[in-house]
């Protein structure tokens, strides 16, 4: 085979290759249902650049330097207020796909290569989109895991067994075999109900109860952590075109949602759309996550609901890693090249109190 007709393979593997790249980008190709909680969550990230780690600073405690004086009063300052450090490592992810120089020169038309080129980017960025969805709602198996991101649940984490609502999330849990999962620091800063009380995230226990002892633990929740709905005609805090907050569940719950809903009202036989659906709660909207269907004792329980707060919670993705394409070649077959898509990134949360709630079924009940 002649080497013009390797180059031909080549320059026909990478122009077609950018078209898709550019008409189709990554985060484009799942906007489907089953992907809305990666979608907004992904879209919310923020973006930097450089950096050993992922590092923040929050205010844990204060030395009262504040409040009321009279106007000759003398100052009398304690100290500046105690700033805590937290950080958290980088993590990477990767999708690849391989192309035969010699299928591309010999037995291809264009209109094939096109085709076929055009499946495999859709299977590439599926299965890295897939890869990064799962640990988003996962996260670490243990401490020795140096591959995981932190998820949604390393933040908005277990607490007190039968809270009906406060915050008691003081620790996150690994994604092992125990019931609770093994407890660790969140960004390295250690929390209880003594000691760093401010770094906890909002817990509270359904106990399996899918009815109107639920919707109560939920109002709580909600007006809490102050979770406003979406205005017309601009959502609050929409900056980037999305709500900050948002609520996810699972199957089961969505299903005893909608049927709780339709058997309170009474006008349900004429208004079916109303509760068949996406059901609401002041107005803000659940939708439905997939991987919240499998109980984990270790990270949630079962029947999660989550909201999340994404101002407070998101992903930060390196800016010269952002599900950036690298071309390879296979060291073994010489005609066989390789596109990769890289992601470096991690799950950032600037102030966990605030960050969002958790409300499921204790793995301990």
């Amino acid at each position: 085979m002649a080497t013009s007709d390797f180059e031909k393979a080549s320059d026909i593997f990478d122009g077609t290759f950018q078209h898709l790249a550019t008409t189709k980008p990554a985060l484009a190709n799942f906007a489907n249902k089953n992907y809305q909680l990666f979608n907004k969550f992904v879209q919310s990230a923020l973006k930097i650049q450089g950096g050993d780690e992922l590092e923040g600073h929050i205010t844990l405690n204060s030395e009262s330097n504040a409040g009321h004086v009279g106007i000759w009063d003398q100052d009398d300052l304690a100290k500046k207020n105690i700033n805590q450090k937290y950080t958290i490592p980088w993590r990477h992810a990767k999708g690849g796909m391989l192309w035969n120089l010699l299928e591309t020169a010999v037995n291809s038309s264009s209109e094939k290569i096109f085709s076929v080129l055009d499946q495999q980017y859709d299977s590439c960025v599926k299965d890295i989109i897939e890869a990064v969805y799962l640990a988003l709602c996962t996260g670490p198996t243990s401490a020795s895991d140096v591959n995981s991101p932190y998820s949604i649940f390393s933040w908005l984490s277990l607490g007190t067994q039968a809270s009906t609502g406060g915050w008691t999330g003081y620790s996150g849990r690994y994604n092992d075999s125990s019931t609770p999962g093994t407890a660790f620091n969140k960004g390295g800063v250690s929390c209880s109900s003594s000691n760093n009380a401010g770094w906890a995230t909002y817990y509270a226990d359904h106990q399996g109860n899918k009815d109107d002892s639920c919707l109560t633990l939920l109002d709580r929740a909600v007006r809490k952590l102050n979770f406003q709905a979406p205005v017309v005609p601009k959502t609050i805090g929409s900056e980037n075109g999305l709500l900050n907050f948002s609520m996810y569940t699972s199957d089961a719950m969505l299903s005893a949602l909608n049927a709780f809903y339709a058997k309170s009202d009474d006008n349900m036989g004429y208004h079916p759309d109303s509760h068949w659906g996406t059901p609401t709660f002041r107005s803000i909207p659940f939708a439905y996550v997939d991987i919240f269907d499998t109980t984990r004792d270790a990270i949630y329980g079962d029947d999660p609901i989550v909201g999340i707060n994404h101002s407070n919670l998101y992903p930060v993705i390196h800016t010269d890693w952002n599900f950036k394409e690298v071309d390879g070649k296979d060291p073994n077959r010489a005609v066989v090249l390789k596109k990769m898509i890289y992601v470096m990134y991690n799950v950032f949360c600037k102030n966990p109190a605030y960050a969002g709630f958790l409300i499921s079924n204790h793995p301990s009940n």
